[in-house]
């Protein structure tokens, strides 16, 4: 009995301890992990989940309970609920036209026009196009046109770097060499980081998804409670029905 407390404490200690980080004595080349990329992202077509989501705008924190419907190549359905489960906003995309219900005011407002980075972020307070945060949300994050590239070693895994004449990218690799995140940037300046968190096992699918945009001071956390990849969603439901008694008030083109 006396031998049973130490060696159970030693195998304990054992089940909980993390994998050794591995010792890179020779890096992958930059051929490498673009094809490790392109054959472990962009497996999901489209994604239905309910999702708590975090913004921060210049220092406001907002959060609510939203409901997206994402699907490839720019098509984008959130209904947004306070924490109360009130709904106060309905947006969707089919990638050219944009329908938005805001539901604040009695009576609510409803909003129609092109779905344009610029009308999106009246609502969503994100500056992206359509196309780019569908596939932002679906782990398929879009590679620039580079010329050059190089592999260096992170303090987590490691790292790619793509750069042309004018932007540069970085894609961060754990050290399974699972993507977890990426860096795009102008110039010298960093504009966009994304990172992929809270992997699903079995279809190593990220459950938490964040994003910095620094030149806007925004921050956005998406952290699902459910979620459905690969599913097929009717067309009709990425574009709103204009509700009863409410005129439609035209976005600028």
């Amino acid at each position: 009995m006396k031998l049973f407390f130490p060696l159970f404490f030693l195998l304990l200690l054992t089940a909980c301890a993390k994998p050794p980080k591995p010792v890179w004595t020779e890096l992958p080349s930059s051929e490498e992990l673009v094809q490790r990329l392109t054959s472990t992202t962009g497996q999901a077509f489209s994604l239905d989940g309910a999702a708590t989501v975090g913004l921060t705008v210049n220092g406001k924190h907002f959060s609510s309970q939203q409901f997206l419907l994402v699907q490839k190549p720019d098509r984008l359905r959130a209904d947004v609920l306070t924490g109360f489960g009130q709904l106060i906003l309905q947006l969707s995309s089919n990638g050219k036209e944009l329908s938005v219900f805001t539901n604040t005011t009695v009576p609510g407002h409803f909003y129609r026009g092109p779905a344009t980075a610029e009308n999106i972020s009246r609502f969503t307070r994100i500056p992206l196009a359509t196309r780019s945060m569908v596939h932002l949300l679906l782990y398929d994050p879009p590679l620039i046109d580079y010329q050059q590239s190089t592999v260096s070693t992170d303090e987590n895994g490691l790292l790619l770097r793509l750069e042309n004449r004018q932007l540069q990218q970085e894609l961060l690799f754990d050290n399974q060499l699972q993507l977890v995140g990426c860096r795009y940037f102008s110039g010298n300046e960093l504009m966009l980081e994304v990172l992929y968190q809270k992997f699903d096992q079995e279809e190593h699918f990220p459950r938490t998804v964040r994003l910095n945009l620094f030149t806007e001071k925004t921050r956005a956390t998406l952290k699902f409670s459910e979620l459905r990849t690969n599913i097929e969603i009717a067309p009709e439901r990425f574009q709103l029905k204009q509700p009863a008694h409410i005129p439609v008030e035209n976005l600028p083109r």
